[in-house]
């Protein structure tokens, strides 16, 4: 019987800091849809790096987001964003390579892993067995740990990024404070639905929320709020006119805007 083997991921120090990863955060929803990109890397470092689409869903988001359970609808914008991103690659109709797992897999043996843990409980026992002469005052143990500490004190703090740039516009929450939607978030929703006007189809959201305040959002709900919102226009060709608010709608375009909301 072949040895049962461990896998996981390592990220490396800077993975925060990459410019995708920074502006895949920053758009509403965005820790949400980091998370999942981490579960996508997990899910295939035990196969080559590489997920796949079996046909157990009608659409590989919807089988992706059943193995992940996360809401299809975020699964389907985290694959659309790491595609424009170039952190996924469509190898084929049913085979999709994530480019950054081959670097952060890491795996070992079961018998390795029993190595490991052993030699791990021996380091622990050699440092309860120092603990007597911590105790004693041994100075050649407290000038290794003054070292250490000397090693530790010049860091430098991280330059200030200046005073936060002014929101395009706000959405009202169910708390009644105000959700922020900087520029930067629209600019990452107009990649992901080019064919809708981001900015006034947010401008419907506010209209739409103010006319029915019971049925506003939280500060979760409301990222996947917007992603429907924009989702459903993208998928009517982004034709359909939002007005600035819902008093601008024909009655026609305020039925079709509301569908669904109510589910």
């Amino acid at each position: 019987m072949a040895e049962k083997r461990y896998y996981w991921i390592q990220l490396r120090e800077g993975f925060f800091k990459q410019k995708e990863i920074k502006k895949l955060r920053k758009v509403a929803g965005g820790d949400t849809y980091t998370v999942i990109y981490l579960k996508m890397l997990l899910a295939a470092v035990k196969q080559g790096n590489k997920l796949y689409f079996e046909g157990v869903e009608e659409t590989f988001p919807e089988e992706l987001a059943l193995e992940l359970d996360e809401d299809p609808e975020n699964v389907k914008i985290t694959l659309a964003f790491l595609e424009r991103q170039g952190l996924v690659r469509v190898m084929g109709e049913d085979e999709f390579l994530l480019l950054q797992c081959e670097e952060m897999v890491g795996s070992e043996s079961e018998s390795a892993s029993r190595v490991r843990r052993y030699r791990e409980k021996k380091a622990l026992q050699s440092n309860t067995d120092v603990t007597p002469l911590l105790q004693s005052g041994n100075t050649d143990i407290d000038k290794e740990k003054d070292t250490e500490k000397d090693k530790n004190i010049n860091i430098c703090p991280e330059p200030d990024s200046g005073p936060e740039e002014p929101p395009v516009i706000t959405l009202p929450l169910n708390t009644g404070e105000e959700y922020l939607i900087f520029q930067r978030d629209v600019d990452v929703f107009a990649e992901l639905y080019p064919a809708v006007d981001v900015l006034q189809a947010m401008r419907g959201m506010k209209g739409w929320l103010l006319m029915n305040p019971t049925k506003r959002k939280t500060k979760r709900g409301i990222g996947r709020f917007i992603n429907s919102w924009l989702a459903r226009e993208q998928d009517k060709g982004g034709k359909q006119p939002v007005g600035n608010n819902a008093r601008d709608m024909t009655m026609e375009q305020y039925l079709e805007s509301i569908r669904g909301w109510n589910e």
